[in-house]
């Protein structure tokens, strides 16, 4: 989870904390709180859901407390909290990956650059399979 305090992260989805660093062209890093861990789910009494409900929506104050409320640093250190993973849009043929941009209404010539495209190839990856990033099974 050290990728959270790399420079260049990016948040893709403040409502959901979802964040992305790019690792090359072809290659990102993922991560969002991971909700199907006991401690995240609607309505848990944790530490962990009050610091992803204060923060849900507010990804730029989520990292900055990083470095200075030890409680949120935690959070954010813990693994089994998360899904992360690294995806790298060369592993997938062009027809999985024009699959992958079709099911988010994308066309291939809807971006600029190859590394746009693969970008959200990734993107959808994680979020199309989200079981496949998480740390705590």
């Amino acid at each position: 989870m050290k990728n959270l305090l790399q420079p260049g992260i990016q948040c893709t989805d403040p409502d959901s904390l979802q964040f992305c660093l790019r690792i090359s062209e072809s290659e990102y890093w993922y991560c969002q709180p991971n909700i199907y861990h006991r401690d995240l789910f609607p309505g848990a009494d944790t530490p962990a859901q009050r610091i992803l409900c204060r923060y849900l929506g507010d990804p730029n104050d989520f990292l900055r407390d990083i470095h200075s409320d030890d409680e949120v640093r935690a959070f954010a250190s813990d693994r089994m909290l998360w899904l992360e993973g690294e995806i790298d849009a060369a592993d997938f043929s062009r027809e999985e990956q024009e699959e992958l941009l079709d099911a988010y209404g994308y066309r291939w010539e809807s971006f600029f650059s190859d590394a746009e495209r693969n970008q959200i190839i990734c993107e959808n990856h994680f979020e199309q399979y989200p079981l496949d990033y998480r740390n705590d099974i």
